[in-house]
């Protein structure tokens, strides 16, 4: 560390900190966040971007749709040229990527905390509707696909929140 801080450009150098793999509380979250306020409102999130870091996201679920999807903020062609590592993934997830395994794989086994987040920020089907339904959501997965590896690190959320940045996020949720 000493060596690196003596370095030309470098102002410090810290330890990465390292985080447990939050536990999903799906049935209690809308509430907990006085979801039906923001419904009563007729906020719906059209047009609205939430960068989600967090574990596994199932983006294939029938709760993930959006009534419109030609009036998206972010569209495919909107990735072109930005050197992500990520992927289109479909409009309502129009990116994704696991930081931690350096792969598209955002699936995550089992009862998933990135899908509870996901599902509270913008579900928006018959079972599950979150604050914001018509809002795109970024998966940004920063835990490991294998279950021997249950936390992650500072400098893997730091990437993934600089991708959410570049894709213009309204909002990114980090549920350390």
């Amino acid at each position: 560390m000493a060596a690196i801080k003596k370095m030309a450009g470098v102002k410090n150098v810290y330890i990465s900190q390292e985080y447990e793999r939050p536990e999903p509380l799906m049935t209690e979250s809308v509430g907990t966040i006085e979801a039906p306020f923001a419904w009563d409102l007729d906020y719906k999130g059209e047009g609205f971007v939430v960068g989600v870091i967090d574990s596994g996201f199932d983006t294939t679920h029938k709760d993930f749709v959006l009534t419109n999807p030609e009036n998206v903020k972010v569209k495919e062609r909107n990735l072109i040229g930005k050197g992500l590592k990520g992927k289109y993934v479909n409009a309502k997830f129009p990116y994704g990527y696991n930081y931690y395994d350096e792969n598209h794989i955002l699936r995550e086994e089992g009862q998933s905390h990135g899908q509870h987040v996901a599902g509270t920020v913008a579900a928006n089907g018959d079972e599950v509707k979150g604050v914001a339904p018509e809002a795109q959501i970024l998966a940004l997965r920063v835990f490991s696909n294998d279950p021997l590896y249950a936390t992650t690190f500072d400098d893997i959320y730091l990437a993934a929140i600089e991708d959410a940045v570049v894709h213009g996020a309204d909002a990114v949720n980090l549920s350390l």
